[in-house]
């Protein structure tokens, strides 16, 4: 009987023996996995933080935006534009009693244009072709009395301030050539071709590397020296020369989209 509990209490040592033994070696290997762990970094090495500089070679960009620039070379670019048209416009009729009638200037209409031509190398300048078209009706006491459709072919050159920025006041001039009709059905019909000669202003909006939009104002003169007698109306008894008239100026107020390649 007591070989037994000696027994027993053996197996029972042997057991708690194997049992330490195996917490005390699991003890070890987690103390040495954090000392390793800690020697990465010590107190007296301290955590510095360097700044990731944004350049070309890595990929990244700064936050701010940047303004499109202009490069050394000539690009071509092409627009529509749109607006105001404002003509100034004589027309004066005799009757055959001699009185005068002088129907007023047109008034100011919408017009549309195209421009197709080039900026200099940097963006400093641009010369351009323009075509525009417009029309207006004239009023003699509240009735209508002549309607003038005109067309312009303009050649202008203007000069780009603040290129590198992305708000670009300009100034310019240009010369060309005006075609203008008018008709009437008292008064018969005129054709007046001649050259203008006019100056321009506006800002433009940089808004990327291709596309721009601009408003501005243009101011059109006829070089246009006498004047010539109408057509007269075959229905009426108009007798030539009764009719003159003079197309003198036109002011435009325009906004544009240009796409530069």
């Amino acid at each position: 009987m007591k070989q037994d509990e000696t027994d027993r209490f053996m197996n029972k040592t042997l057991l708690a023996s194997v049992l330490l033994s195996a917490l005390f070696s699991s003890t070890t290997f987690a103390a040495e996995e954090l000392s390793t762990e800690n020697s990465a970094y010590t107190p007296s090495e301290p955590l510095v933080l360097e700044p990731v500089v944004a350049t070309p070679e890595n990929g990244l960009s700064p936050i701010e935006d940047e303004v499109p620039k202009f490069d050394d070379t000539m690009h071509y670019f092409v627009g529509l534009t749109g607006g105001m048209a404002d003509m100034s416009f004589s027309l004066v009729h005799t009757d055959k009693d001699k009185n005068a009638i002088s129907p007023s200037s047109p008034d100011a209409s919408g017009f549309a244009g195209a421009d197709i031509g080039f900026y200099t190398a940097g963006g400093n300048g641009r010369i351009y072709y323009s075509y525009q078209k417009m029309s207006g009706e004239s009023e003699f006491e509240n009735k209508k009395i002549a309607d003038t459709d005109v067309t312009l072919h303009l050649l202008s050159a203007d000069y780009i301030f603040l290129a590198d920025k992305a708000i670009n006041p300009f100034v310019g001039a240009h010369v060309g050539y005006m075609i203008a009709e008018t008709t009437s059905q008292q008064y018969g019909s005129y054709k007046q071709s001649n050259p203008v000669l006019g100056v321009q202003a506006g800002v433009a909006w940089r808004i990327s590397d291709h596309f721009t939009t601009e408003i501005g104002a243009r101011h059109t003169a006829s070089q246009r020296k006498d004047q010539t007698d109408w057509a007269g109306a075959k229905k009426e008894d108009i007798v030539n020369p009764n009719t003159q008239s003079d197309l003198k100026s036109i002011t435009t107020f325009y906004i544009s989209a240009n796409y530069r390649f």
